[in-house]
């Protein structure tokens, strides 16, 4: 794990901090703890042993999305105060967790899943497939439709694919400051990929993109196979023309709220926009802000369960910035999820791209 820099952390807490207007947890809460420069001087200051860490100082520094907002102004090109905030807590020995985190950590250690027992249907291997498709366990748990749509499409494709029982990525459990029981997670996952003899892998979440590309290595666990997001993926194969849909069910205006992590950390944008315009009968309406300004959906690092309160204010704000009355097209499972809190329409994208491939499911 990396080192907390805490002079980073001072070059947040001194900043002007222009950052503010783009925090989440600030623009739903309003606490002056939780705005970018309070966490970054709690968080020094802990790091200085000028506070000691207690379950409201945890709170205060925990409440980070991870959207990463706060870059958009940031004068300190080097500086990424998500992962120093997370740095200082998984730190903080003698605060444990918050008692919130407590039922999900006990589910990552029993289950390997945060949300419980695993959706069975997806967890049997078939072997040998060149592509290991990675759905991730909020898409296993609250959205299986999503799982079920790649795996169409896939097999629409003519991919040859397979998916193993998979662990939880790692990073929850990390969030929640166990890092020893990341790196089991990720341990355990590690080895039934390198079992599984495939070439590539495919994630459907772009946390767990996010884990395996930059927490693994950071983990000494790097896997030893290209990682691609599920979205370029899908781009890939409607480029080669291995997927031609046609007019699905859902036709006219649609918008797309870009995923903070495909946005800015992955700079996965346009492909979501072709992929949309590949469908016959969908009218793209860009939210604003949008793109790499996109704003969190509420969801990032684990908020909604952690947080859920301000997780359904964040959610809120952001759908107060989508063109009204048209459905929602995200590619993630977590921004799914936390944008389901209004009363409007919101879909993964491979969803609505299975429907326009119409064929056998993949069950």
């Amino acid at each position: 794990m990396a080192e907390v820099d805490l002079e980073q952390l001072m070059n947040c807490a001194l900043c002007p901090n222009m950052c503010r207007s783009e925090c989440p947890a600030l623009q739903a809460g309003s606490r002056e703890a939780v705005a970018p420069a309070g966490k970054a001087r709690l968080a020094a200051m802990a790091q200085n042993a000028q506070l000691e860490w207690s379950e409201s100082l945890l709170e205060a520094v925990a409440n980070c999305l991870g959207c990463r907002g706060c870059t958009i102004h940031c004068p300190f090109p080097e500086l990424n105060l998500c992962d120093e905030l997370l740095f200082s807590r998984i730190g903080a020995k003698p605060a444990g967790a918050l008692p919130a985190w407590e039922p999900y950590l006990n589910n990552l250690r029993k289950y390997g899943s945060p949300y419980g027992k695993r959706q069975e249907e997806f967890r049997g291997a078939k072997r040998g497939g060149k592509v290991l498709f990675y759905a991730g366990c909020t898409a296993l748990a609250n959205n299986p439709a999503s799982v079920e749509a790649y795996c169409h499409l896939f097999k629409q494709a003519g991919v040859d694919f397979q998916m193993i029982e998979e662990d939880c990525c790692g990073y929850p459990a990390e969030t929640w400051g166990d890092l020893e029981l990341a790196k089991k997670l990720a341990s355990e996952n590690r080895a039934k990929i390198e079992h599984s003899g495939a070439e590539l892998l495919v994630t459907g979440c772009p946390e767990c993109w996010q884990t395996f590309t930059e927490r693994y290595p950071d983990w000494g666990l790097q896997l030893p196979l290209e990682i691609v997001d599920g979205s370029s993926y899908l781009l890939g194969l409607l480029a080669e023309k291995k997927l031609k849909p046609g007019r699905g069910g859902l036709t006219g205006p649609v918008t797309i709220h870009d995923p903070c992590i495909l946005a800015r950390t992955a700079g996965v944008i346009s492909e979501l926009r072709e992929i949309v315009l590949a469908v016959p009968g969908l009218e793209l309406v860009e939210a604003d802000p949008g793109k790499e300004k996109t704003r969190c959906c509420g969801g990032g690092r684990m908020f909604q369960l952690s947080f859920p309160r301000t997780a359904e204010a964040v959610a809120r704000k952001r759908l107060e910035e989508m063109p009204p009355a048209i459905p929602i097209l995200t590619a993630c499972p977590f921004c799914r999820e936390g944008l389901k809190t209004g009363e409007g329409k919101v879909y993964e994208l491979v969803e609505i791209i299975a429907e326009a491939c119409p064929g056998d499911n993949c069950k």
